[in-house]
């Protein structure tokens, strides 16, 4: 090792010369400090203290001679301005003199210092420099030897352990050596490999232009680097990323090709998968959308050279969220692959069906004679679907709804298709599912308008649209007032007054219904609470609280923000929360219901009746009244079942011990059958459609003087 050889050779001088002590410090590269690489005679902990000596002017002798790159003689230690650091610690080791010569290796870097120490001060003889001189010589030449093997070991260790193949060739070329890695990439073995030409490697892949490239390139530069097919023992293909350097001795001439290999099959299979991925749907192997697009913008190239048809279809799964949810979305994934799989059995093999996300995918139809052709499709589409699908563990049906449009007819560009079948087949969806229609500009239209709407619609609070009207509430027995419900309004500055039916639905597909009830909340509480310092008697105000102001549990903040800003009484608010709302989330529903019913606020089951309600949940609600659904009231007295359904949800309010009102009354008739069986609250037209704000105080006004 590097410490015996360096060891031995400072015993050997200290044998020679008995007063020497030697110490051997061997620069590090890395840190730039000097190592003690020897020192038998000094004491350990003078050894330990000048270990990571710096090489400085003023660090002792040795940093000294480093520093200067030059021998460095001091006679005297504790006199010495090189020693003013370290004097105390040579004179506890009982040193008194220290010459100090850096030794090289053959391109003059210095590698370390061979240091002498003497007890007591003194100058060096003649001899003695020589000595010291010729071992530093000894110690250079032995630190060489031990670095140069050390680095043969590393790189001999190197090229056997490298995951890279290495060939070493001669400027034949012929092959003189290869490593592991070669061995097992080519599955050739060493044997077999030297002396022969690296060329019975060739795939046949390339041609010869590409191997005169190559060695145009290592000729001029030294050096060619790309990625090459070669062929395995076993005839096999395969793609290595190759670099060919070429080995130049001390005067520059060059004696070796050494060819660094990397087996890059997994990186192309890489590739391939990612481009997959890029392409096409992870699911059920269908194209996706870009693939789609691309072949789409295609087919419109190839259609317009061609004067033919093109037909896009856009095929939405009805109801698939609700299987989704209920069943789970692994059964969904199942589903999905099912449908994929009927789609590319109704279609011709060159044309295209693709998934787009979700439940929604797409058909392109080439080369299309006639739009019957398409309407052709969507019936063996419809026929297909309508036979169940059999998945583990279960049987599932499910249809789907389809818009068609063609090219050139409904559109010229991909994007104008696409949007054109998307809207037909919402159409088909608002015909009753499980149909196709095809594009028209009615159609788009409609959807413009929709869009319009919505965008105005994000505006409407901000610019002060938004009205409220109130329906008067009374007890039908005796004409009086009980209560006032609120009804939102938009007065549009265009279209004029729009109706809730219009324009809540599109305020819940944007995510705008929040912020409107919150409106409607505090303006409707503001607004009772001035009926009230003008002395008008209105009972309550009924507001309507959306799903979404629930589910984001919003509501509880908003009433208590509302009250508080507009100081009405709780007492004179009353909440209604739709039947379906409560069944979907009933467990949340209650909570949220109790937190409501703290604060001292009547609740209210609005469209009764039209849901799914559990008796065993309506019990544990906590509210205080039920609503009779308009639908049921409107064909009293002339349909038999309403008037059962009617009679029913009276009786459940009663036993309950809920309040029941009536909504959309708007005949006598009507009016006499509900209090005959025992509903006496009601609102409807025949009393009194919704009126704006003042028109409510004059009905207030004259209800007050009754």
């Amino acid at each position: 090792s590097m410490e015996e050889v360096l060891d031995n050779i400072a015993r050997r001088l200290e044998a020679i010369c008995t007063e020497m002590r030697v110490a051997i410090l061997l620069l590090d590269r890395d840190s730039g400090q000097l190592r003690t690489g020897a020192a038998p005679s000094l004491p350990a902990d003078y050894s330990a203290a000048i270990d990571g000596l710096e090489p400085d002017v003023g660090q002792g002798s040795c940093g000294t001679a480093v520093a200067l790159d030059e021998s460095v003689m001091v006679e005297d230690i504790s006199r010495h301005p090189y020693w003013s650091r370290y004097k105390d610690l040579a004179a506890k080791a009982n040193l008194g003199a220290c010459w100090s010569t850096p030794f090289r290796d053959d391109k003059g870097h210095v590698l370390g210092t061979f240091g002498v120490y003497y007890e007591r001060p003194r100058r060096p003889r003649q001899d003695e420099i020589e000595l010291i001189e010729e071992f530093s010589r000894l110690t250079s030449l032995a630190v060489q030897r031990l670095h140069a093997h050390t680095a043969m070991r590393q790189a001999a260790a190197v090229f056997e352990s490298t995951g890279e193949g290495v060939m070493i060739t001669d400027l034949t070329p012929k092959i003189l050596d290869v490593n592991r890695a070669f061995i097992e990439a080519t599955g050739y073995t060493p044997e077999e490999v030297k002396g022969r030409s690296p060329a019975f490697l060739q795939s046949g892949r390339h041609d010869e232009s590409f191997y005169q490239g190559m060695w145009a390139s290592i000729l001029e530069t030294g050096r060619w680097q790309g990625e090459i097919w070669n062929r395995r023992k076993n005839g096999e293909l395969f793609p290595q990323l190759l670099t060919i350097s070429t080995v130049y001795d001390d005067q520059g001439q060059p004696t070796h090709y050494v060819a660094l290999t990397t087996d890059i099959s997994h990186i192309k299979q890489s590739e391939q998968r990612l481009e997959r991925l890029a392409h096409y749907d992870p699911l059920t192997s269908l194209p996706n959308r870009l693939l789609f697009n691309a072949r789409l913008e295609h087919a419109l190239e190839q259609a317009a050279r061609c004067q033919s048809q093109v037909a896009v279809m856009f095929l939405d799964l009805d109801r698939f969220k609700q299987i989704n949810d209920s069943l789970g979305h692994p059964v969904g994934d199942q589903l999905l692959k099912a449908a994929a799989k009927r789609l590319g059995h109704c279609v011709r093999i060159n044309d295209t069906v693709a998934r787009i996300g979700g439940d929604e995918f797409i058909l392109l139809l080439e080369n299309v004679k006639h739009p019957d052709h398409a309407a052709v499709v969507a019936e063996k589409i419809l026929l297909s679907f309508s036979e169940a699908f059999e998945l583990v563990e279960r049987e599932l049906h499910i249809t789907p709804s389809i818009g068609i449009c063609l090219y050139p007819r409904d559109g010229t560009d991909s994007e104008t298709l696409l949007r054109n079948a998307d809207t037909a087949m919402y159409a088909a969806k608002n015909h009753g599912r499980n149909s196709y229609a095809f594009y028209s500009e009615r159609l788009t239209s409609d959807a413009l308008e929709q869009v319009m709407l919505e965008n105005s619609l994000r505006k409407a609070l901000t610019r002060d649209e938004l009205r409220l009207h109130y329906q008067p509430q009374l007890d039908m027995a005796s004409g009086q007032l009980i209560g006032l419900e609120a009804l939102v309004r938009w007065a549009h500055p265009e279209l004029g007054l729009i109706y809730p039916g219009r324009f809540i639905p599109l305020a819940e597909e944007a995510g705008l219904i929040v912020d409107i009830g919150a409106w409607v909340l505090e303006s409707a509480c503001c607004q009772a609470r001035a009926w009230l310092d003008q002395g008008l008697a209105f009972g309550r105000v009924a507001v309507n609280v959306a799903g979404a102001q629930i589910n984001r549990h919003v509501i509880s903040q908003q009433v208590e923000a509302a009250l508080a800003a507009s100081g009405l009484p709780a007492e004179h608010l009353e909440l209604e929360v739709t039947e379906g709302f409560i069944m979907d989330e009933v467990e949340d529903a209650i909570d949220v219901l109790r937190n409501l019913q703290d604060l001292g606020v009547s609740l209210s089951v609005d469209d009764f009746g039209t849901g799914y309600s559990s008796l065993a949940y309506l019990k544990r609600l906590p509210i205080d009244q039920l609503k009779i659904d308009q639908s049921f009231v409107h064909d009293i007295p002339s349909d038999p079942d309403d008037m059962a359904i009617v009679r029913a949800v009276i009786a459940l309010g009663q036993n309950l011990n809920l309040e029941v009102i009536a909504e959309g009354v708007e005949t006598q008739e009507q009016m006499r059958f509900l209090i005959q069986n025992g509903c006496s609250k009601g609102q409807g037209y025949w009393f009194s459609k919704p009126l704006p704000v003042d028109a409510v105080e004059a009905f207030l006004t004259a209800s007050t003087q009754q």
